[in-house]
């Protein structure tokens, strides 16, 4: 820990200011407040971190209340929070409660150190903090982890995203909130639709400080989505126990989440998976084989799918070698399947990575079809 804390701290710019904050029951201030990132202010950071012994517990929030208080209007506070995330059971709700309380232009960002972290709880801080979360464990290189980690910080790509669908009806879409859009950490959304298509979904978002807008036209499905559906579901429960969590309670959720567990053959805290050989053991059992149909349709699927993944390795290998001469021709590209446009509304187009990161974020965006009965 102490280790990845000095490659951050070196990773700093004299336009920074940083203070350096350690904790357990409480935390202890090095500076007790906010001083550029001069040569002095890091090896003074750095001989304060040699002299750090592990001890105590996880206490994060007072940690974090103590963090705010360094929040100025005139720019944006960015706490850095590296930790185990090992707290207590008890206090995770009251911290869930505690980041809805962070000042305006304040984001948390986490990162995990160590091969044993709690990544649920620093993901969903991350995630309702308006930051991202990192993991470190041994044998990474600090130095580069950390360079990138601050390019996130000190400018997401995208800010403000929003998604508008047209030619079908989107539902069950999760996050329902889009986060920010980070370098290196694209932004997938989840969700279902009703319709046959194509479809228009246009994204728009802020870039340094600019509107942008980008579309794509998606072709209709013909074939089932057995993995997508599944991921949806995925994310679907942990969005409702993320909310449940939030609540502090969930006892409300429960339900909801075996139902989906069982009808897409997922485990949660609240389901495992059984596995016997035939038919006649579940009956002997009497166990209720609900998830029989969506299975069957799923092994249909992915053998439709490896049937048209050999088809493609039989025309590529077709292509190796000498070919005749009447082949040898020109061929015409094969047509995208998705179409890809953006404008810039603003004074000034962003700059030329800053669309490549947007493509990034829209391209994982999946959604499983809803299927008829």
């Amino acid at each position: 820990s102490r280790g990845s804390i000095a490659s951050f701290i070196e990773a700093l710019s004299p336009r920074d200011r940083v203070e350096l904050m350690t904790f357990n029951q409480s935390p202890t201030t090095l500076f007790g407040q906010l001083r550029p990132a001069t040569p002095e202010t890091l090896a003074e950071a750095t001989a304060f971190l040699a002299s750090q012994r592990a001890r105590g517990g996880t206490v994060l929030r007072h940690a974090l209340q103590a963090a705010y208080q360094y929040a100025t209007p005139d720019r944006p506070l960015n706490v850095v929070l590296m930790s185990d995330g090992m707290t207590e059971q008890w206090g995770q709700h009251e911290l869930l409660q505690l980041l809805r309380q962070r000042p305006a232009n304040a984001t948390v960002f986490t990162v995990g150190v160590g091969n044993e972290v709690n990544r649920p709880l620093l993901e969903q801080l991350a995630e309702d903090a308006g930051g991202v979360a990192a993991f470190l464990s041994e044998g990474d290189d600090l130095a580069r982890q950390a360079a990138a980690f601050r390019r996130k910080l000190t400018r997401p790509a995208a800010t403000g995203l929003r998604l508008e669908v047209a030619g079908v009806t989107a539902y069950d879409t999760t996050p329902a909130e889009l986060p920010s859009l980070y370098h290196g950490k694209p932004v997938r959304v989840y969700g279902r639709y009703r319709g046959d298509g194509p479809f228009d979904i246009r994204l728009k978002a802020e870039v340094l400080g600019a509107p942008y807008a980008q579309s794509a036209v998606l072709p209709p499905s013909g074939e089932d989505n057995s993995e997508i559906e599944r991921m949806w579901a995925q994310q679907k429960i942990e969005s409702l126990l993320k909310a449940a969590d939030r609540a502090g309670d969930r006892s409300v959720v429960r339900p909801q989440v075996v139902s989906l567990a069982e009808a897409y053959s997922i485990i949660t805290e609240y389901t495992s998976f059984i596995v016997l050989e035939n038919d006649q053991e579940y009956r002997r059992w009497k166990i209720d084989r609900k998830n029989a149909t969506r299975l069957d349709r799923d092994h249909k699927s992915r053998e439709s799918l490896e049937r048209r993944l050999e088809e493609l390795r039989e025309q590529s290998l077709a292509q190796l070698g000498p070919q005749p001469a009447d082949e040898q021709g020109e061929q015409p590209a094969p047509a995208p399947m998705v179409k890809i446009s953006g404008d810039h509304t603003a004074a000034e187009a962003p700059e030329p990575g800053t669309a490549l990161l947007l493509l990034l974020g829209l391209g994982p965006l999946l959604l499983g079809r809803r299927r008829r009965r």
